[in-house]
This record gives structure tokens, sequence and C-alpha cells, in this order.
């Protein structure tokens, strides 16, 4: 539009003129919020990419890793521990002799104790199981695997027929 037709727009009266300014303002400001409407992706897509992969998300995933990774080892010894009572319980009834010549009762109480032993070790391992899947999980994310503190995936060893 050039300035020729706001000049004649005012001869034809005051009406037309702020009619011909109505509409131009509302072009312009569909405009404005399109354009608007578009930056706002780029700047939710930096507030995505700032989140995810800035240096307090770096950290945070970082710390993550370390903290799971002693968890996983903490239970791996809680494991092996679990395994030795186990283990123990066996050797301590030796001393009554042949399973077959045990009395009722002392028969009882070694199964008992047998039970609730392996019952404990199988909590242990199935814990220690949730951490290094949670570990492992993570690792697959795309915007985690730069913080993997094991070059190597911890496994999912322990299952319940693992169990002595």
């Amino acid at each position: 539009m050039s300035w020729e037709s706001y000049e004649k727009s005012a001869e034809r009266g005051p009406g037309h003129l702020i009619l011909k300014v109505f509409f131009v303002l509302v072009g312009l400001s569909i405009v404005f919020s399109l354009v608007g409407y578009g930056l706002g992706w780029f700047g939710e897509a930096a507030q995505v990419a700032q989140k995810e992969f800035g240096p307090q998300a770096a950290l945070d995933k970082y710390m993550w890793f370390i903290n799971q990774a002693n968890a996983i080892e903490k239970m791996d010894k809680d494991v092996a521990m679990y395994e030795d009572r186990v283990t123990n319980l066996d050797k301590q009834y030796a001393a009554y002799g042949d399973k077959a010549k045990w009395t009722p009762d002392i028969r009882v109480q070694y199964n008992h104790e047998r039970q609730q032993a392996r019952e404990d070790l199988i909590a242990v391992a199935s814990q220690r199981n949730s951490l290094v899947q949670e570990y492992n999980a993570a690792s697959d994310k795309f915007n985690w695997a730069p913080f993997q503190t094991r070059p190597d995936r911890p496994r999912v060893r322990f299952h319940e027929y693992d169990v002595k």
C-alpha cells in the first residue's frame, strides 16, 4: 500500500481510514503472532536441551551413576554375605552328624533357619537385580550414556535358581 491510498481513504471519510488502519494492524498482529509462535518452538527446544544436557543435568546424571554403581557393589557384598550365611549354616549343623539321624526338633530348627537364610538371600539378590536393571536401563538412554561409570554393564546374575 502506498501513501496515496491512505490519502484517498482520508478523502472518503475518517471511517474508511480507520477501517483501513484496523485491517493493517490486524494483519501485522497475525504476522507477529505467527512469528512469535514459531520462535516459541525454538525457545522451548532450547529449554529442553538445557534441562537434559546442561551442566547441572550432566552433574546430576553422573552422580546418579556413581551412586548406583556404589549401591550395586554394596549389594554384591551383601549377597556374598548371605551366601556365606547359608553355607555356614550347613557347616554349623554338620556337628550333629548325618542328617538322616537328626532328631525331629533339630531337623525342624535346621529347615526353619535354612529357609529363612534362603529367603533373606533371595530378597537381597532381588534388590541387587533391581538396582542393576535401573542402571542398565539408564545406560540405554541416549542422553545418559556418556555418564555411565562402568565400561561394561553389571549383569543380572542372581536368580532364585542360583541360590543354593
